[in-house]
Parts: structure tokens; C-alpha cells; sequence
């Protein structure tokens, strides 16, 4: 049973500390959506965009 209960313990560790990195790498996608979305946003309003360039920011507004 000692066992059994060191083996779940060391599995819930991992589990935990997957789940950190996990969100840490979500946050940094995110923020490199949002300042990817953000720059063609600024381009917009000084230029028209090209169509590669539209689809590029739907792309990441849907992501």
C-alpha cells in the first residue's frame, strides 16, 4: 500500500508541474498572438493590407 500511495504522489508531482509549463506556454502563445494581431492591426490603419496579410490576422483573431 506504501508503495502504491509514493507511486500516486509522485505522479500528481509530475502531473502539477506539467500543467505550469503548460500554462506558462499558453500565456506565451497568447502574447505573441496578441502582439502579432496588435502590429497588423497598427499597419491597417496606415495602409491597406494585402490579402496574405488579411488572412494572417484571421487566423490569429481566431486562434
Amino acid at each position: 500500500m506504501q508503495k502504491w500511495q509514493n507511486k500516486i504522489r509522485s505522479l500528481r508531482q509530475f502531473l502539477r508541474g506539467w500543467a505550469v509549463n503548460m500554462n506558462g506556454a499558453y500565456k506565451k502563445e497568447k502574447q505573441e498572438l496578441t502582439r502579432k494581431a496588435d502590429l497588423l492591426d497598427k499597419e491597417a490603419e496606415t495602409r491597406l493590407l494585402s490579402q496574405q496579410e488579411l488572412d494572417l490576422k484571421q487566423c490569429i483573431k481566431d486562434r
